[in-house]
């Protein structure tokens, strides 16, 4: 097989400069190394070929973009991750043909902590991170999403699902290609020895206002999209269960509502009401894909179920 490293950038600089220095230092050398700029001018890129789009697209089109001027099976990167020596050799081995593969993603921060090892789903559309802040140990079964940050398609699975919907800009592009793999029964097979380090939030932050308003705007936009139809019609009581949760967990100091102030809060429930004025656009496209789904109700049901996010992990 070919692996096509594409890694997209708004910034470039030290973070991007790791990133590339791990990927010459693999003891299975790429075949391809893109860099996708994503900014309106050119930002400079050493030891690699660099796509320079020359406007801020937005992650969905970058990176539909750098993989269309690839060939191999494309190796998605973020600018901030760093990989361990053997990652590549380690995704390659385990490469078995059509499906998506997710690496076992550490924090960059020296803790020797998990970022992810994919995403587990909440019955609203919402994710959240497998093992975030957890021991770097292997996570039992197969996750309900892939991480954006560090993930390898079959180059066949990619254009079969058309890639990132470029509608979702930035945030919540993988939850949307999550969940139409998981309505086609495609799996996301996890590789725990092929090691990422990941400088969380480098680019973005945490929980700022822009980001969050994305995030539950395109949670929204997905749900519509690929849930079934139980779920959307109770997803005002999952939805609401889930920031009473974090808001109870964020009380005591822990979770993923924990640093979220009252600015950002108003900007999620903004991108809640967003997401829901958007409903009738992604009905339609919900009737387009339907005729690809090789899952129902019930079967997308117990796929989600046995994905779900687990309480160690939103506990943290």
């Amino acid at each position: 097989m070919r692996i096509a490293a594409v890694i997209v950038t708004h910034l470039g600089g030290p973070l991007l400069a790791e990133c590339l220095a791990s990927l010459a230092a693999q003891t299975r050398p790429p075949d391809e190394v893109l860099v996708v700029v994503s900014a309106d001018d050119t930002v400079p890129v050493h030891g690699a070929d660099a796509l320079q789009l020359r406007a801020n697209v937005g992650y969905a089109r970058a990176a539909n973009a750098g993989i269309a001027a690839t060939a191999g099976e494309p190796l998605l990167l973020n600018d901030d991750t760093r990989l361990a020596p053997g990652c590549l050799a380690a995704l390659a081995a385990a490469y078995a043909g059509p499906g998506v593969y997710q690496p076992r993603i550490r924090l960059a921060d020296g803790s020797g902590r998990l970022d992810n090892v994919g995403h587990g789903l909440f019955p609203d559309g919402a994710v959240w991170a497998r093992g975030r802040n957890g021991p770097d140990a292997p996570i039992a079964g197969a996750p309900g999403g892939f991480s954006g940050a560090a993930v390898l398609f079959s180059r066949e699975t990619w254009e079969a699902l058309g890639g990132f919907d470029p509608r979702f800009g930035s945030f919540g592009e993988d939850v949307d290609l999550s969940l139409r793999l998981l309505r086609r029964g495609i799996p996301i097979t996890p590789v725990p020895d092929a090691v990422v380090e990941h400088h969380l939030g480098a680019s973005w932050g945490r929980t700022g206002a822009a980001k969050l308003h994305a995030i539950e705007r395109n949670r929204v936009r997905a749900a519509v999209r690929s849930l079934p139809i139980t779920a959307l019609l109770s997803m005002p009581a999952w939805t609401a269960g889930r920031y009473a949760l974090f808001a109870a967990l964020a009380a005591r100091g822990r979770g993923p509502g924990e640093a979220v102030g009252p600015e950002a809060q108003r900007a999620a429930l903004a991108g809640l009401a967003a997401g829901v004025r958007d409903a009738p656009t992604w009905w339609a496209e919900r009737r387009a894909d339907r005729a690809s789904w090789t899952r129902g109700e019930l079967a997308t049901w117990r796929a989600m179920w046995a994905s779900r996010a687990r309480w160690e992990d939103i506990g943290r």
